[in-house]
């Protein structure tokens, strides 16, 4: 099963050929795509995060434990490492709307996934992956989609500022229109555990711990909190853990003036030479080479 860990990569397999502002936002139209890859339509993961608006739609979606068949004049959400595929209706996956996808990264400053789910609970695994939109919403959604396509196409140097701020109208707006609807599903047991061990991670204000203390914390074994992490997300445990740890080094490396072997100190690292390799390793350069970089 694929995990696309950047947006280029689903591009490249939905063969959209338009060019990105940034490596972090992309938005297309669904007749923009051409020869679709079947790796992009079998269940798969993404680190991103999808909206999609279907004015007219012409497939079935399968997003995280949830069917969806009926998605005309609806707007739907992909959360990062949340299952997603296409049953295309006749061998056409397409229809009339927009995909915009964008990486939590893309905000200024930063924002952490879990940031944008709290605030933003459509993305949550227990919020429904989808919702209709009536008669009186339709219009601003879609002018929001429109304004964001018609931006992201000029030849102006402002345009990623102007998207990201639209992104952020449009976000809002769609918090308005789903905020009062009954759209909670419940979780599996798998994906509770999981939601509840990022949530642990998340709440270190110092050093990490390991996954048997983390299990511990959970009431249970290390083998199963690996397996329901797995399951859910699509990688392990530790890669999970490493991911968060690899976030919030770079949140330090960009938002503070402590030192490189300051900042390995704080998060738990014995040596300075250890919180390097580490870095080196999830990144491909080291902290130092990381906080020089615009």
């Amino acid at each position: 099963m694929k995990t696309y860990q950047q947006i280029a990569d689903l591009l490249k397999d939905l063969n959209v050929t338009s060019t990105s502002i940034d490596s972090g936002f992309h938005i297309f139209k669904f007749n923009e795509t051409n020869n679709i890859a079947k790796e992009a339509l079998n269940p798969h993961f993404k680190t991103f995060f999808t909206i999609d608006f279907y004015a007219d739609n012409q497939s079935k979606r399968q997003i995280g434990a949830t069917k969806v068949e009926d998605l005309t004049n609806a707007i739907a959400f992909n959360s990062p490492l949340q299952l997603f595929s296409v049953q295309p209706f006749e061998g056409n996956p397409g229809g009339e709307g927009y995909s915009l996808l964008f990486s939590s990264d893309f905000f200024v400053p930063k924002k952490h996934q879990y940031e944008i789910q709290h605030e933003f609970p459509f993305f949550k695994l227990n919020s429904s992956p989808s919702y209709k939109l009536i008669p009186s919403d339709l219009p601003l959604i879609k002018n929001l989609f429109d304004t964001i396509y018609e931006e992201f196409h000029k030849n102006d140097t402002h345009k990623v500022e102007l998207v990201r701020s639209y992104l952020i109208v449009l976000l809002l707006q769609i918090k308005r229109v789903v905020g009062n609807a009954n759209g909670t599903i419940p979780l599996k047991r798998y994906q509770e555990i999981t939601a509840d061990f990022e949530a642990l991670i998340l709440k270190e204000t110092t050093k990490y711990k390991t996954i048997a203390a983390y299990a511990q914390q959970l009431n249970i074994t290390p083998i199963y909190l690996s397996e329901c992490v797995k399951k859910t997300t699509g990688i392990s445990s530790k890669k999970v853990l490493s991911n968060y740890m690899t976030l919030r080094a770079k949140a330090l490396l960009q938002q503070t003036t402590k030192s490189v072997a300051e900042i390995g100190y704080a998060m738990g690292f014995q040596e300075p030479t250890n919180f390097v390799k580490f870095f080196k390793n999830n990144e491909g350069i080291t902290p130092a080479t990381f906080r020089k970089r615009p």
